[in-house]
């Protein structure tokens, strides 16, 4: 039986919040590939140097493809496989020799789509400074949906301090509908999982054991990160490769976002509401309500197969489709009714207009 072709269905919101003038943070959804960046620098040039980073990132063609291959790299790793599936057999490996070497194979090509995807986010860092001769600078986070043949995973990364989180499921959790609080605490069974590792300086603290993770949160120096693209400074992302199933759902972020709310409201919220962009506005408004002090962006992926997809969007079409908004396939069949009558059309003249 052949498995069924997975894809993402995503919800998005951002936010200038409470007391900036201007929304530094920037997103993009394009494909499978979901990315939030997080500006910085005087004026409006940190709004342009997020702005230009997702840009350069999202619509890069190496997305648009399996694992980012082309057709002649997919050829050659068939190859790949071939040859060494063939050189398992003839060595007698059994099952298990075989399978390890597939999976040198596999993760030989996973090192090549990292090193493609560290490349473009080089190209990201280096439009940046020119643009704005290091005045300016940004954070990003990105996940994105793949496969190498049948084989779904995650490819994340991140420079700075946007996260990106996962749901984990211990088993399905139904929604009370009597109790749609969300601030109720922590849901049985459910794990919000930070995937992403900040490069702030708190961190470093939390890490070395200066500092506990509560006290990070007040620290007077939270805000500052130790990597950053377009300041010339040492920019190089980490990556994370894990496999993705049916059911996932990710959770991308500035720190707009995770600095106002908690983790077990986070959860809460993102195990309970159903619609991917319903879960990213109830994040965005509850942010703001616990003071927006910063930009607020957030993303909501969740992966679903290729059939699901189109059911959803097909459910959404008919829901929003109404007698006066009917789509016609040619100019031809649009027929305009007009509900004026003949008074109504007659011009006034210029002594009734001044």
């Amino acid at each position: 039986m052949t498995a069924q072709k997975l894809t993402t269905f995503s919800g998005s919101a951002t936010d200038v919040g409470a007391y900036r003038d201007n929304n530094e943070d920037s997103f993009s959804v394009v494909g499978t590939l979901h990315i939030v960046a997080d500006g910085m620098g005087g004026h409006e040039a940190g709004e342009h140097a997020s702005r230009l980073c997702a840009r350069t990132i999202a619509y890069n063609h190496l997305f648009s493809r399996p694992c980012g291959m082309t057709d002649a790299e997919q050829e050659n790793y068939a190859r790949e496989l071939a040859a060494e599936d063939n050189a398992s057999t003839d060595s007698n490996q059994g099952l298990l020799g075989r399978r390890r070497k597939k999976t040198t194979a596999l993760n030989r090509q996973i090192m090549r789509t990292l090193e493609h995807i560290r490349s473009i986010i080089g190209e990201s860092d280096e439009r940046i400074k020119e643009m704005f001769s290091q005045r300016a600078g940004t954070t990003v986070t990105g996940a994105w949906l793949t496969n190498i043949g049948d084989q779904y995973m995650w490819f994340i990364f991140n420079v700075g301090d946007s996260r990106t989180y996962r749901l984990v499921r211990e088993e399905d959790v139904e929604t009370d509908a009597h109790n749609m609080s969300f601030s109720a605490g922590s849901v049985e069974g459910i794990t919000l999982e930070q995937i992403t590792v900040d490069h702030s300086e708190v961190q470093y603290l939390v890490d070395t054991g200066q500092i506990t993770a509560m006290e990070a949160l007040t620290h007077p120096r939270r805000n500052v990160i130790t990597r950053a693209l377009g300041t010339g400074n040492y920019w190089e992302p980490d990556f994370w490769v894990i496999p993705a199933h049916e059911g996932d759902r990710l959770m991308l972020c500035s720190d707009g976002l995770s600095g106002e709310l908690s983790h077990d409201y986070m959860a809460r919220v993102l195990a309970t509401v159903e619609h991917p962009q319903d879960a990213a506005e109830v994040l965005q408004t509850a942010a703001l309500r616990a003071g927006g002090r910063d930009n607020i962006t957030v993303v909501v992926a969740d992966v679903v197969t290729e059939k699901t997809a189109q059911e959803r969007a097909e459910h959404l079409k008919a829901l929003t489709s109404t007698e006066q908004h009917h789509i016609v396939s040619s100019a031809e069949e649009y027929q305009s009714q007009s509900t004026t009558v003949a008074e109504q059309e007659s011009y006034h003249d210029e002594r009734e207009l001044r």
